[in-house]
């Protein structure tokens, strides 16, 4: 990480949301997409929905997160739910539904086992919410699948599921799990663009992948990896995957939180948040790896008890994961699951990132110079 990036954890680095109760999210609460609603008067109806009578409508953060009760009886892995929660800007909790807003689907369907870290855009005046459906494996020698699927809502609250996104692997058709996909909150050239991460072959390889339909509900046509993990020789696998909305900074330009995984060669994990600058202006399609400019890996790691230490039986320590972010007064917030058991937040200077990344860039791009690369 650059000396220069001062990150903020917030609350003193407290959980903003801990598993509470003893059914759907008594177990863990992690991985939570995050939607800003300023107080526009586009907006003021969808808060005063959200916040409820008697309140006065201001601008409010929306929580869309994963939790797993801590036991599922009938099910050999607890089952994962998608609830909502409001917040102030500054991630202090306002209300908290005591219902999911998005549920495991039946038997046979692409989410029986489980719906999996939310992302949410808006595109084309609709939010969309990309996540993770787990279901029984097709294939005898796995367990499950995980494909990548949507759900569509006007308020946040009631949701529309569409299924199985089709046109890349993870389709019925093509089973292969992919997970980690999101939306771009505006069309690109004209298109709905989404980054994924096929996990196909193996995991050592896997790549974040762009893809373009449209439809937000597809069907879409990958376009090839943006880029793959750095490796280091203290790890045995690396890998990495998207993260949370890409954030616009410009035409065509974004900032975008992702993570990367890793095993050390006793098994043991660990993820860390990543910053990547992307520009899709004179990018090259038969290159998608030209859309990224610049990359600053290890924005944060694991540092204090809540993300190094799983505390409880569906943990994973030494954890960081994000599925949302958003900026507000000049901070860039980061929403993130902290060691697979509760969500956390934190914030730095907006404008400071930015910076950085650019700096990078101009690095890369005066090397390609010097070598005659264009």
């Amino acid at each position: 990480m650059s000396q220069e990036l001062r990150i903020e954890r917030l609350f003193g680095g407290r959980p903003i949301l801990s598993p509470q109760g003893d059914g759907w999210e008594s177990g863990v609460t992690f991985n939570s997409a995050a939607v800003l609603l300023e107080n526009t008067p586009e907006n003021r109806p969808l808060i005063l929905g959200l916040l409820g009578a008697g309140q006065q409508p201001r601008d409010i953060v929306v929580l869309h997160y994963r939790a797993r009760p801590a036991k599922d009886p009938g099910f050999e892995n607890t089952r994962s739910y998608i609830g909502l929660s409001i917040h102030e800007p500054d991630l202090t909790l306002i209300s908290r539904r005591e219902t999911p807003v998005i549920f495991p689907g039946r038997s046979g369907e692409p989410d029986y086992l489980g719906a999996e870290d939310p992302r949410i855009s808006k595109v084309d005046g609709k939010f969309w919410a990309i996540y993770c459906g787990v279901a029984e494996d097709p294939r005898p020698e796995h367990h499950w699948i995980g494909y990548v699927c949507a759900a569509s809502s006007d308020d946040l609250v009631d949701w529309k599921k569409t299924g199985v996104l089709q046109g890349f692997s993870g389709s019925k058709s093509n089973p292969h799990s992919n997970k980690d996909a999101v939306l771009f909150p505006e069309r690109i050239d004209g298109k709905v663009a989404m980054l994924h991460r096929p996990m196909v072959g193996d995991q050592d390889t896997w790549q974040t992948t762009l893809a373009f339909a449209e439809k937000p509900e597809g069907p879409y046509i990958n376009q090839g990896p943006i880029h793959g993990a750095i490796k280091k020789p203290e790890f045995d696998k690396t890998w990495c995957g998207a993260g949370a909305t890409p954030i616009k900074i410009g035409e065509g330009r974004y900032v975008s939180i992702e993570h990367t995984g890793a095993y050390y060669p006793d098994k043991s994990r660990r993820y860390v948040l990543d910053a990547f600058l992307y520009d899709f202006n004179n990018w090259d399609p038969t290159d998608p790896s030209t859309v990224m400019k610049a990359r600053l890996d290890e924005l944060m790691i694991p540092e204090t008890d809540f993300e190094i230490n799983g505390p409880f039986e569906e943990s994973v320590g030494n954890v960081l994961f994000s599925c949302g972010a958003y900026v507000y007064d000049g901070w860039l917030y980061i929403v993130y699951g902290g060691g697979d058991s509760y969500i956390l937040g934190a914030r730095l200077r907006f404008d400071e990132l930015v910076a950085e990344l650019e700096k990078r860039a101009e690095k890369v791009a005066r090397e390609r110079m010097s070598l005659g690369v264009f």
